[in-house]
């Protein structure tokens, strides 16, 4: 008796392999989407031949922005070595609106002081800081 494959295995592996692809794709679409609604978070590149110690998040909140009314202080309690890139999300308590800065000393003993987020209400999005020999550049992506 003769009966008829409507499909072959070998062509169930290559449709299972395209759903899958498409799955994928679209999943990492998704992500995308909502990256800038997760909890803030910074990534810092470091570009110089010096290690960054003494990392640190703060928010200031209120009317002036100069002051740390909320107290509110994250610190990274670990160093950045020369050429590694990290991302951390600072665990910071905002009610309102705000800023956020960061603050590291590099192996020479040179402070940074950098806004990252020039201003937030949720505390969301990317800020990316690369550090070089010549200077601290930030891009924030906040809301």
């Amino acid at each position: 008796m003769y009966t008829h494959r409507r499909f072959s295995k070998k062509k169930i592996i290559i449709l299972s392999a395209i759903v899958l692809g498409i799955a994928i794709v679209a999943f990492m679409s998704f992500l995308d989407a909502v990256d800038p609604f997760r909890h803030l978070r910074i990534t810092i590149h470091n570009q110089s031949d010096y290690d960054l110690t003494n990392i640190q998040a703060s928010l200031a909140q209120g009317d002036s922005y100069n002051t740390n009314e909320s107290g509110s202080t994250y610190v990274f309690k670990k160093d950045i070595p020369s050429g590694v890139k990290v991302k951390f999300a600072p665990q910071l308590k905002l009610s309102g609106e705000g800023t956020v800065s960061l603050e590291f000393t590099d192996s020479r003993g040179k402070t940074y002081n950098k806004m990252v987020c020039g201003y937030t209400e949720y505390l969301s999005g990317n800020s990316y800081v690369t550090v070089t020999n010549e200077n601290v550049t930030v891009k924030e992506e906040c809301m």
